[in-house]
């Protein structure tokens, strides 16, 4: 059974760049990126495109994604009785879904294009980058895989104290994040001209509920997180990371001819992240 793969599609403002000072907002800004059927050629031979963008609903578009490569075939030609050398051309291809609202997109491997789903996700964000509407609104555009915490929390619930908690932090790209801890940071970040940044908390035994908390929100905007748990009484901490393995979302073949119900589902794993009934 396929999967597809959640990451978070972030607009970020450079130091000098006007993004969003015309009243356009992340979310127009992404989907006017994607539209455009960008294409590029990111290493010598291999052009990478989006195209076949469909709108899903009322927040959602899927597109395709994929590359072109020239490759020299040998062939025999009965005519002339010898062996000859062509070039041809070969493009594949996968489907990805972008949920406007919150940024989340979702890939679908293929071993064509990359031997994992992050390799595909790294050569669109480079595609993104490189159009020129992109560079013009002073934007740069970062591609994040959203990892699944359960394994973490459940770690962290089950441990005899938590002593340590750390939690990376990049410049603001405004949805549903945590308001009274994990916002702050990033418009912290925002205010001081910094591209990411960390903070630690340190205890005898730290809240579990409010570690759970920015860690979902830390988790659904593609950043990591780390604690220092003690499993027993008197044994030293160790270190636990959020990054491990990221959410994905099974379906059947069927359901790629519904993108709708799929999308539904790319949005139901989503809140189940960030532990919401719905989004």
């Amino acid at each position: 059974m396929p999967s597809i793969y959640l990451f978070r599609l972030k607009a970020i403002k450079t130091a000098q760049g006007a993004l969003f000072e015309n009243g356009t907002s992340r979310e127009e800004f992404l989907t006017s990126v994607i539209e455009s059927k960008p294409s590029e050629e990111l290493r010598e031979g291999y052009v990478w495109h989006v195209g076949n963008v469909l709108n899903v609903g009322k927040d959602g578009l899927l597109f395709a994604a994929g590359r072109t490569t020239k490759k020299s075939k040998e062939l025999y030609d009965e005519e002339t009785g010898d062996f000859i050398q062509v070039d041809d051309e070969e493009s594949p291809f996968t489907y990805v879904y972008f949920d406007r609202k919150y940024s989340v997109l979702a890939i679908e491997p293929k071993s064509k294009l990359s031997p994992t789903v992050k390799g595909i996700a790294n050569s669109l964000e480079k595609l993104f980058n490189q159009q020129a509407s992109v560079y013009d609104y002073g934007a740069k555009i970062e591609i994040s895989e959203i990892w699944d915490p359960e394994d973490f929390l459940k770690q962290i619930r089950s441990a005899y104290s938590v002593v340590g908690f750390t939690v990376e932090f990049t410049k603001p790209n405004p949805f549903d994040v945590e308001a009274d801890f994990h916002k702050p940071m990033e418009q912290y970040i925002e205010a001081t001209g910094g591209q990411k940044g960390k903070t630690i908390v340190q205890g005898e035994d730290l809240d579990r509920n409010s570690i759970e908390k920015v860690t979902r929100s830390v988790a659904s905007t593609g950043n990591d997180a780390s604690a220092r748990i003690r499993h027993e009484k008197g044994q030293r901490p160790v270190t636990r990371h959020l990054r491990g393995d990221p959410v994905s979302v099974a379906f059947d073949e069927e359901e790629r001819q519904e993108p709708k119900g799929l999308m539904e589902r790319i949005r139901e794993a989503y809140a189940r992240i960030r532990r919401q009934d719905r989004i």
